[in-house]
C-alpha cells in the first residue's frame, strides 16, 4: 500500500500552528475593518478592470501573502497594509491562488 505524504502545518516562534496565525488576523476587528474600508474604496474587481469587465469584488487579495514571511512585524505590516490589498472578484481570486 502506498504511503500518503500529508506534510505538517509550519510553525512560528511561539508555537502557534500556521492555520491558527492566519486565522487570528483574519478574524481581527482590525482586519474587518480594513477589509471593510477597502470595499468601500474599490467595490469592483480590479483584475477584471484591467480588461474593461465591470465585475463587483467579493473577496480582498492579499498582494504579497503575509504568510510568507516568519518575522513577527513584518507578517503584521504586509497584513494590514492597504497598498498590499486588491479587491477581487471570487474567479480572479481563485485565478491568483492557482
Amino acid at each position: 500500500m502506498p504511503t500518503i505524504y500529508k506534510p505538517q502545518n509550519k510553525r512560528n516562534n511561539t508555537g502557534n500552528s500556521y492555520d491558527a496565525e492566519r486565522r487570528r488576523i483574519y478574524n481581527s476587528e482590525r482586519w474587518r475593518r480594513l477589509r471593510a474600508w477597502k470595499f468601500i474604496c474599490d467595490p469592483l474587481c480590479e483584475e477584471c478592470l484591467k480588461n474593461n469587465i465591470i465585475i463587483k469584488a467579493e473577496d480582498i487579495h492579499h498582494i504579497k501573502s503575509f504568510m510568507s514571511t516568519d518575522d513577527p512585524e513584518e507578517r503584521m505590516r504586509l497584513a494590514f497594509d492597504y497598498e498590499n490589498l486588491q479587491s477581487l472578484c471570487k474567479k480572479c481570486h481563485q485565478k491568483k491562488h492557482n
